[in-house]
């Protein structure tokens, strides 16, 4: 594994807030920061000259304005466009309340010709808000509360939704929409938010005003709760009182079924019984208002099976404690990885990034040789040696744009007694299976397991023993199109696929959802959502941990976290951490317990491109054996307290080639740093400020104890233990 090059990175923390907005974050992080600060963000740009000098742009979490002010790199205007992904560098103000990136110093246009992102759909006008501000939005039903017959240079419309709402359109002399007619009836309006001492909408073309002949819609998409064997409830809202049903069936192309909602009215709920269990139904709500008419997606749901619902945690390592996984080996979880294989009667749906066993994958084509229907999804950019030469059943290679990057098998799926889901993080590598730190995770349910069958026949492009390569679908062409709420056992379970499914805005639920504990392992951590959000926790008094492997790799958050009080700890171990888990709330009675755990990197590859799939477990027994995982494994947080309770934490221990000092917020002045062997001899001296975390390279030092002395300005001092070990 990569050894970090520790004083390289202890001269970062020492410009940390320079190096912070030195590199590239997202939109929605740079948004928080104070005016005058130097941002890099990278977006898509939304809009073009019909708006004026200044370019809109915005990535998956916020959007933002860069306007070329005094001082700006030139060429900007020409050279910006529509679809662009910019990056772009800048310092941010404040323009009559619209945040803005000005002036630019530095741009580039990293590609050309990307689709832009979709309107984000806006119910109302009142909703209009900060966190909306510089992306595009989409309203149904407005309408011109003006007496001009075309629209005019410079001029601003009043325009209202069908609550009463109010606001603005703003229209540039360079807009092309100048001297069109203004719409006398209802439109469904996209436009840029901007604002101008109040918010503005700013249509780019004609095409952003459509004609609406009908305003009423579905608000919210049916809903699933109450979830039975038989049956589960259904509830969905319409914009304006109406009367609805439900229609549904076993198949998309067949909703066979319908049932009324049992009243008239903007809310509506069907409880719907007599079902099958262990089956997949697609529902769609239709709704009908004074002879208009509104239908929804149509949605799959899953009902509850007969399975055993048993959960079985495999790991890798050993990590001793009260809980006790299902087995905590390399030749435990590869024997169980076999036996399931083996014990598979009607299908096993492979999808594995990497392939090196050829045991495992001796094991599948025996089961295809003895009549198991056996399909194998592998990854372009993966190494699968294993399957050379090309075993007997059919193997595809997929998602040529990013990676296919899935560790998931679905065996069995119309069997309620043998139906399994593998999921976790583990490739079926000799190093990813014996040398690297992984979970397994193993789930005998018939409705989960159909789940992934049917994301597999997604990326096969077929439910049938062969596949269809014009209708395989891989990465951004997937579509949200598999049950995500599921009762195993007892237990409530979800499931996501990337990155069809939004999952990252799933983990971040999870995160936002902990009361008292926020701990996770990762492999990779770049999303700064995801980080933000951690520290928001950690803020309000949330206890949060973290150990990350590519802690040194480009927008990684580690220093981040760091450096707003996370003790997250930069593994170094020669073995790679290859977990991709979070886990919540493991040990509060009464709360809400969850695991969250997969393929899925805590990145914007794994949620905007790669195929990956994604468990939250809610069960307190399973959040416990992950929480002793982790504990075990990141070593234990030191920490002590000077006399006035100003409060040091040192990590990792044993420390292996740097220990991180993470000082409280209540630390005034500078303080300077000694590292001690167990004679007393100074072996290190560092220097650092109130709130600042400090990286000291131990590497070079011998293996044996050592002490890190903080010393205060007010002469008060404490000290701290640490080993020093050699891995």
């Amino acid at each position: 594994m990569k050894q970090p090059v520790a004083r390289f990175f202890f001269a970062l923390l020492l410009c940390l807030p320079n190096f912070l907005f030195a590199q590239i974050i997202d939109i929605a992080i740079a948004r928080q920061a104070a005016l005058g600060t130097e941002v890099t963000v990278r977006g898509i740009v939304t809009s073009g000259a019909e708006l004026g000098r200044i370019r809109y742009l915005q990535d998956a979490t916020a959007g933002i304005g860069a306007f070329p002010g005094a001082g700006s790199a030139p060429g900007f205007e020409a050279n910006v466009g529509p679809g662009d992904l910019l990056e772009v560098t800048g310092k941010l103000i404040d323009f009559n309340g619209l945040l803005e990136i000005s002036p630019i110093t530095a741009y580039t246009v990293v590609s050309s010709g990307n689709p832009l992102p979709d309107p984000k759909p806006v119910t109302g006008l009142a909703l209009l808000s900060e966190d909306l501000e510089s992306q595009l939005i989409r309203l149904e039903c407005i309408t011109f509360n003006t007496s001009f017959d075309v629209f005019s240079v410079s001029k601003t419309y009043t325009v209202n939704d069908p609550d009463g709402g109010e606001s603005v359109i703003f229209l540039r002399n360079t807009s092309p929409i100048i001297g069109d007619s203004v719409p006398t009836g209802s439109v469904q309006l996209t436009a840029v938010l901007s604002q101008y001492n109040d918010y503005q909408l700013l249509p780019r073309t004609e095409t952003d005003m459509v004609p609406q002949q009908s305003c009423f819609h579905i608000v919210q998409s049916p809903d699933q709760t109450n979830l039975q064997t038989d049956g589960f409830t259904v509830s969905w809202s319409t914009n304006l009182t109406s009367f609805s049903v439900l229609k549904y069936g076993t198949s998309p192309d067949n909703l066979a079924y319908e049932t009324q909602s049992p009243s008239s009215g903007t809310a509506h709920v069907v409880n719907l019984s007599g079902l099958q269990p262990g089956t997949i139904y697609w529902v769609q709500a239709v709704g009908t208002h004074n002879a208009e008419t509104a239908a929804s997606d149509i949605v799959p749901m899953a009902t509850r099976s007969l399975s055993t619902g048993e959960i079985q945690i495999w790991f890798n390592h050993d990590a001793p404690g009260p809980e006790t996984p299902y087995g905590d080996s390399f030749d435990e979880v590869l024997a169980a990885t076999i036996d399931r294989i083996e014990k598979a009667t009607r299908t096993i749906d492979v999808a594995m990034y990497n392939n090196g066993r050829t045991d495992i994958t001796n094991a599948l084509a025996a089961a295809h040789n003895r009549g198991v229907r056996v399909r194998y999804v592998a990854s372009q950019e993966g190494s699968s040696p294993a399957l050379n030469p090309p075993p007997p059943f059919p193997v595809v290679y997929g998602n040529d744009n990013n990676l296919m990057h899935n560790k998931f098998m679905a065996i069995d799926a119309d069997d309620v007694n043998t139906s399994w889901v593998m999921s976790g993080s583990m490739n079926w590598t000799t190093s990813n299976m014996k040398d690297d730190f992984n979970n397994t995770v193993f789930v005998q349910d018939q409705s989960l397991t159909r789940t992934y069958a049917l994301e597999f026949d997604e990326m096969w492009g077929s439910p049938g023993p062969q596949p269809d390569p014009a209708k395989a679908r891989f990465g951004g062409a997937k579509k949200d199109d598999t049950p995500h709420r599921f009762i195993i056992g007892s237990i409530p379970v979800e499931s996501y696929f990337s990155p069809s499914d939004q999952t990252s805005s799933q983990i971040k639920r999870v995160l936002q959802s902990s009361e008292d504990d926020l701990f996770f392992s990762l492999l990779t951590f770049t999303r700064d959502d995801l980080a933000q959000t951690i520290i928001e926790r950690h803020n309000v008094g949330v206890t949060c941990r973290g150990m990350i492997d590519n802690w040194n790799d480009n927008g990684s958050e580690y220093l981040f976290l760091l450096n707003n009080g996370i003790p997250v700890v930069g593994d170094t171990r020669p073995e790679t951490v290859h977990h991709k888990y979070g886990v919540v709330d493991a040990t509060l009675a009464n709360s809400d317990p969850t695991v969250v755990t997969g393929s899925h990197n805590w990145s914007n590859a794994a949620d905007n491109g790669n195929d990956e799939n994604t468990l939250l477990i809610h069960d307190a027994a399973i959040a416990r054996l992950f929480r002793q995982e982790f504990d075990y494994w990141a070593g234990p947080l030191l920490s002590t307290e000077t006399p006035d309770n100003q409060r040091f934490e040192v990590f990792p221990n044993p420390a292996t080639t740097s220990i991180a000092i993470l000082a409280g917020q209540k630390i005034a002045g500078k303080a300077r740093v000694e590292v001690l062997d167990s004679a007393g001899k100074t072996q290190l001296v560092r220097q650092f400020a109130s709130g600042e975390s400090l990286l000291l390279p131990v590497e070079s030092l011998p293996d044996g104890l050592y002490f890190a002395k903080i010393l205060l300005e007010n002469g008060r001092f404490a000290a701290v233990p640490f080993q020093k070990i050699r891995r």
